[in-house]
C-alpha cells in the first residue's frame, strides 16, 4: 500500500482529487456547486469579506469568484454591499438562506473530517495539518 518511490506532488494531486470529488457530490446533493460551498465556508468564518479577500482565501481567480457570487446572489444565498469607507469595494454577506445552506455544507465538511479521523490518528492529523499549511504557504502566489 505504501510506495516510497511515488512522487509527492502526484500523491497530493490524487488525494486532493479524491477529496474534491467526494465533497462535490455531497454539495450537489444539497444544491450547491463546489465553489459555492467553499464561499459559504469562508463567509461563515468571517462575514463581510471583500471580493478580493474572498478570492485570496478561496484560491479562486477574481473573475471566477464574481461568476460564483452572481449565481449565489440569484439563489438568495449572499448579498454584496458597497464598503462604507470605499464604494469601489464590494463586501459579501450571507443571507438567512445562505446561513442555512452553510450549516448544511458544514455538516458535509464535518463528515469529511470524521472520515479523515477514521484513517489518521490525532497526532498524524496534527502533523499533516502542519505540513500542509507549510506547503500552502510556500506554494501560494506572492502578493503583488
Amino acid at each position: 500500500m505504501h510506495n516510497e518511490g511515488e512522487e509527492l506532488g502526484h500523491l497530493l494531486l490524487q488525494v486532493t482529487k479524491l477529496l474534491r470529488d467526494r465533497v462535490h457530490v455531497r454539495m450537489e446533493g444539497i444544491g450547491l456547486s463546489r465553489g459555492q460551498g467553499l464561499v459559504l465556508f469562508h463567509l461563515g468564518r468571517e462575514e463581510g469579506l471583500s471580493q478580493g479577500e474572498l478570492a485570496r482565501q478561496t484560491l479562486v481567480r477574481p473573475a471566477t469568484l464574481t461568476e460564483v457570487l452572481q449565481r449565489m446572489e440569484a439563489a438568495g444565498l449572499v448579498e454584496r454591499r458597497a464598503d462604507p469607507a470605499d464604494a469601489r469595494v464590494s463586501r459579501v454577506f450571507l443571507t438567512e438562506a445562505g446561513a442555512q445552506a452553510r450549516a448544511r455544507a458544514e455538516e458535509i465538511w464535518n463528515e469529511l473530517e470524521d472520515k479523515i479521523g477514521q484513517i489518521l490518528p490525532p497526532a498524524e492529523r496534527a502533523e499533516l495539518r502542519k505540513l500542509l499549511a507549510k506547503l500552502r504557504h510556500g506554494l501560494a502566489p506572492e502578493e503583488p
